[in-house]
């Protein structure tokens, strides 16, 4: 085959791959916004389902010993069961899927789709619970009628409350942990959050609300390492890269700290990470959200063993810098950002943090200026000596690049 004949299939199948995610997202669309009618009641929102999509109801109420039942039989069942689940369902919420529903109910039954993903909604509708339409031009999303009260009236349980509040703080602890420290092991999770908590957890409790959010907004990841941030694309390497620094301790941070870099969308942007941003909006044609984003990833460069080079290379690919002080400058700025950017291979510490803790138990070395107090040390880390990270590197090839 000739070298225009293959570009042409490959022209071909890179546009039949457009028109059938287009078709896609078109389906999905209509199944998602399709004209419904308002009030309604919950045989009438199941009845406009497809087989499938009760399937996917059926198999999140886990009920048992109904995957054969024909499509009608299957409705009547989940018109039966679906009001019975809904404080099952509570119970592994947070308080914002939490207050979705309860705000569904106390306005009738209806709102205007608030501003959610499309996995979001097809969470939503996978509870029983949810439906969603246009109606009069608007995208709707609604609960049957005879779902209200019940709703409502949890809304008002006290123990339903006790339940959600301790899954969003269980949920924005993980997140927080997990965005400090890359990877943990789930003994490790758990003894951290039982600190952080003072309560015992029950850890298939734990386990299925921490499933649940990620179903409904994918945060993390698991597998035989634990569980990681999702940006960690190699968690055995940040468990190996954790366990070379046995001296090390996990950084202690606040309860406060992780609550706040558990929510969604958190950056850390500390002082040098805003310089980096003010200087390359200073200095190249770019706004301030692409100098974010793009700072952004030289902290997770940062986090998974990218070096300064590393670093300087990736962006010399978003800019062209001509001036060699203007390189120079940008290399400062990068250096600072990096030895202040809690890293997962130092279990959340700076490389700046354990320099600093190191040089108290380094012996001062003499100065050579002689008008200098005999109080007046310089401390120094020579290039070959341990770096002070406790990696067993030297200084040169870890934290001194």
């Amino acid at each position: 085959m000739s070298d225009k004949k293959v570009e042409d299939a490959l022209v071909k199948a890179f546009n039949g791959l457009k028109n059938l995610q287009r078709e896609q997202e078109e389906k999905q669309y209509q199944k998602h916004w399709g004209q419904r009618k308002f009030p309604f009641t919950l045989l009438e929102g199941l009845g406009s389902y497809t087989k499938a999509d009760l399937d996917d109801i059926r198999k999140k109420l886990v009920l048992k010993n109904a995957s054969s039942l024909k499509k009608s039989e299957l409705i009547a069942l989940l018109v039966e069961r679906i009001p019975e689940n809904i404080e099952n369902l509570f119970s592994l919420w947070d308080i914002e899927r939490f207050k979705i529903l309860t705000n569904i109910a106390s306005n009738g039954g209806q709102i205007i789709v608030p501003n959610l993903e499309a996995n979001q909604i097809e969470y939503f509708r996978d509870s029983g619970l949810v439906y969603t339409g246009t109606f009069e031009g608007n995208k709707m999303i609604a609960v049957p009628n005879e779902i209200i009260d019940p709703i409502l009236d949890l809304q008002n349980n006290l123990k339903i409350r006790e339940t959600v509040a301790r899954n969003t703080e269980w949920i924005r602890l993980t997140n927080g942990l997990l965005y400090y420290y890359g990877t943990l092991s789930v003994t490790k999770l758990l003894e951290m959050l039982e600190s952080y908590t003072k309560a015992k957890i029950n850890i298939r409790e734990y386990l299925n609300v921490i499933y649940e959010a990620n179903t409904y907004r994918k945060e993390n990841y698991s597998n035989e390492d634990g569980y990681s941030t999702l940006r960690v694309f190699d968690s055995k390497k940040v468990i190996k890269e954790q366990q070379a620094r046995k001296t090390v301790p996990y950084f202690p941070f606040s309860k406060q700290q992780l609550l706040i870099a558990g929510e969604p969308g958190f950056v850390d942007r500390n002082i040098s990470y805003t310089q980096l941003v003010n200087f390359l909006i200073q200095n190249f044609k770019i706004n301030k959200v692409k100098a974010d984003s793009i700072v952004e990833e030289c902290v997770y460069a940062t986090r998974i063993g990218h070096g300064p080079n590393d670093v300087l290379n990736y962006l010399s690919k978003q800019f062209e810098i001509d001036s060699l002080d203007t390189v120079k400058a940008l290399m400062d700025k990068v250096v600072h950002l990096m030895h202040n950017t809690r890293e997962w291979f130092l279990k959340g510490y700076t490389s700046t943090e354990l320099s600093a803790q190191r040089n108290k138990y380094l012996k001062p070395l003499p100065t050579s200026k002689i008008n200098n107090s005999d109080s007046e040390k310089i401390v120094k880390i020579g290039r070959n000596e341990p770096c002070p990270c406790g990696s067993g590197e030297k200084y040169k090839k870890c934290c001194g690049r």
